[in-house]
């Protein structure tokens, strides 16, 4: 299986867990992650996701973010045509610039799935004719193990 984890999914595992769907979210990250590790599914990253993380102003945070994403064994370049997808995809939704990339890039990349803890993204996504599925990572996990 093929996963491209959107920035929000890495950064849920850096978010407040006092709130009980941020908790379950991340245990989910963190499942997918390990799955990662064991080769179980293949991480997909792309040049988006090393600039958001990148701009991430806490050093320590970017530094923790860097280390996750060093378990894709492949990332996407944003090219011309991801571009011009992103931007079509903007033109028939509410899908905010950089989510539109990452969902070009996943299409691009023909992943099995795009995951996405922000729901409005999510609920987006679900409006418009997507070319990869767009789901939250529990749902994603319930899925695939049962």
């Amino acid at each position: 299986l093929r996963v491209y984890l959107d920035n929000c999914c890495y950064n849920r595992l850096l978010d407040d867990r006092s709130y009980s769907h941020i908790y379950y979210e991340r245990n989910s990250v963190m499942l997918i992650l390990e799955l990662a590790e064991h080769s179980a599914i293949q991480l997909i990253g792309s040049q988006m996701l090393v600039k958001e993380i990148q701009e991430t102003p806490d050093k320590y945070k970017c530094a923790i973010l860097q280390m996750i994403y060093s378990l894709c064994t492949e990332e996407i370049s944003v090219d011309r045509s991801i571009l011009t997808r992103a931007e079509e995809i903007r033109h028939i939704s509410n899908i905010k610039y950089k989510d539109s990339i990452h969902l070009a890039c996943a299409e691009s990349a023909n992943v099995d799935v795009l995951l996405t803890t922000d729901k409005k993204f999510l609920n987006n996504c679900q409006r418009i004719t997507t070319y990869t599925k767009v789901m939250n990572p529990n749902e994603w996990l319930l899925e695939v193990l049962y």
